[in-house]
């Protein structure tokens, strides 16, 4: 993988899995460091231009197309959206994809009034779902030897 290294270090310095990173990155842009996407969301971690305005000033990136840049701000994201559902009492991988995806004020409004991941709308629960199962099975391939990623 292109950007294995870079995924590897920037993972271990969140705590995060390196492979649910890399499985987002395939996700959001199939590893394409200079994707555009329909709403302006920008290069391998498809991060909106107002989400890269306000996070990478705290990181000391500026450039949203460089790998290492866009990988450093989407880990930081997820991070803190980890951090904020953990305090919500819902720690579970899926919730943090998915409020990557649908937004933390959409998770949020869910959780506080009574909602479950049942009422997440099906494409949500998708990107959160596939991501998660294609990094496992990365995990078990690693163990088993296997050298050739696979993409979810």
């Amino acid at each position: 993988m292109a950007y294995e290294a870079l995924f590897q270090t920037i993972a271990a310095e969140r705590g995060l899995d390196w492979r649910l990173l890399a499985q987002q990155a395939w996700r959001e842009s199939r590893m394409n460091a200079l994707a555009v996407g329909a709403a302006g969301d920008m290069g391998l971690m498809q991060i909106l231009p107002a989400t890269w305005n306000e996070w990478a000033p705290k990181l000391g990136v500026i450039d949203p197309f460089d790998p290492e840049s866009n990988i450093r701000v989407a880990a930081a994201i997820l991070a803190y959206l980890r951090d904020v559902l953990a305090g919500q009492n819902r720690p579970e991988l899926y919730w943090m994809l998915t409020a990557y995806n649908w937004g933390i004020g959409n998770v949020l409004r869910l959780l506080k009034s009574g909602g479950t991941w049942e009422q997440v709308p099906p494409q949500r629960q998708a990107y959160a779902n596939d991501i998660i199962l294609a990094a496992e099975a990365n995990a078990l391939a690693e163990q088993m030897g296997l050298v050739t990623p696979v993409y979810g």
